[in-house]
């Protein structure tokens, strides 16, 4: 008979496997759909409508995947969205308008809040009590990666395919994610289930990292989303998807190196250093001329986000109770809900006025504010939570 440890060695591996594959397909859609758009004639702010559409989906529905989460057989709940997540991706092929469009990516957002803000919650639940913080930390890391590694899986199919090729692909992706989560097999007791309530739906002790997380998503959205056509416009698309290895490259590098700080609390430190890269790789798009610098920037984005993904994350966990562990990390996935939302649409409304570089230079401005709100605030509410008795 398996000991209780290999069983969540066993599911937490699944899981992992599973979560990079979601996150994997979901960030592969992103710089492609502007490229689809184009294509099928839609072009200017209208890109930044049918990309940020999501967004508002996911925010809205995030109170109410927390609420399923923490009322409901989280495991079933899970399956059955993955499974209605995996659709999407088909429509964007049978339904190319701009109307339509928006309608999907709607749709999307209502199901990816419950798959985003569930597989982090399972991975908590499978995890010893003892293990949650450092566990966390590494699931997380299959944000950072499944961002990277999906925008160059799609795009690289899209240029040596079609559009339509690279949306079956990501179909395949999820359809292999919800394989692969039907092998857990997590049991839940019965739970009790509570009456439906807005003020339940959002989880207090989480809203300060959700705050400060989603200054930090605004530069990411910016770039994830309209990378593909500032590299065409700079006549660098054939450097485009080694920028997302370099940016996978970058990750890994700053995991293998920060996670014994992360691990032993020095979190301060990691932070502070990584928004300054952050903030100067977005500043020096205002000197992209080269693959080189392109590439350059892929390793230095990623450096920064492989350590403030996975720190946060484990913020949020390893400072919530289990019961409260979906609501909360509903609540604090709303951060790159309206982040990468805020950043879409920021990057579609500056494109023709003052142009890509500029405006990604200027979305550092997200960084600092993100740094002072974590100087100011954050830092002291963590170390604070994490004192207190019920996370002693």
């Amino acid at each position: 008979m398996e000991t209780t440890e290999k069983i969540w060695n066993r599911r937490f591996v699944l899981l992992f496997i599973t979560n990079l594959l979601v996150l994997a397909a979901f960030y592969a859609s992103i710089p492609i759909i502007p490229i689809y758009c184009e294509e099928i004639g839609i072009t200017g702010s209208k890109i930044g409508i049918v990309l940020t559409a999501m967004s508002v989906a996911t925010i809205l529905f995030r109170p109410v995947a927390g609420y399923l989460l923490d009322n409901f057989n989280r495991y079933r709940v899970y399956l059955l969205f993955l499974a209605l997540f995996c659709l999407s991706f088909p429509a964007f092929i049978a339904f190319p308008l701009f109307g339509a469009l928006i309608v999907i990516r709607l749709y999307m957002g209502a199901v990816y809040s419950v798959c985003g803000s569930a597989t982090m919650t399972l991975a908590g639940d499978v995890l010893p009590r003892s293990k949650i913080t450092e566990g966390i930390s590494r699931f997380a890391f299959t944000v950072s990666i499944g961002m990277a590694l999906g925008p160059y899986v799609g795009l690289q199919v899209q240029e040596n395919l079609s559009s339509r090729a690279s949306f079956l692909t990501i179909f395949a992706i999820t359809v292999a994610a919800l394989v692969c989560v039907s092998c857990c097999r997590i049991r839940y007791p019965k739970v009790e289930r509570k009456k439906f309530s807005i003020r339940d739906t959002i989880y207090g002790p989480a809203l300060p990292f959700m705050f400060n997380m989603m200054f930090l998503m605004i530069p990411y959205g910016a770039v994830i989303a309209y990378s593909s056509i500032l590299a065409q416009e700079k006549e660098l698309t054939s450097f485009l998807p080694y920028f997302y290895i370099c940016l996978v490259v970058g990750m890994l590098a700053s995991k293998l190196s920060t996670q014994k700080q992360i691990d032993a609390g020095s979190h301060r430190l990691l932070v502070y250093a990584s928004l300054a890269i952050l903030v100067l790789t977005m500043v020096s798009y205002l000197f992209l001329s080269t693959g080189v610098h392109l590439l350059a920037a892929g390793v230095f984005f990623g450096i920064g986000y492989g350590i403030l993904q996975p720190l946060f994350q484990s913020f949020v966990t390893g400072t919530t109770p289990a019961p409260k562990r979906g609501v909360a990390n509903a609540t604090y996935m709303l951060s790159y809900d309206v982040g990468i939302g805020i950043g879409s649409l920021l990057m579609g409304c500056l494109q023709e006025p003052v142009g890509l570089p500029v405006g990604f230079a200027l979305t550092a401005i997200a960084y600092v504010i993100g740094g002072i709100v974590y100087a100011a605030y954050v830092d002291r509410y963590y170390r604070k939570l994490k004192a207190s008795p019920a996370n002693a």
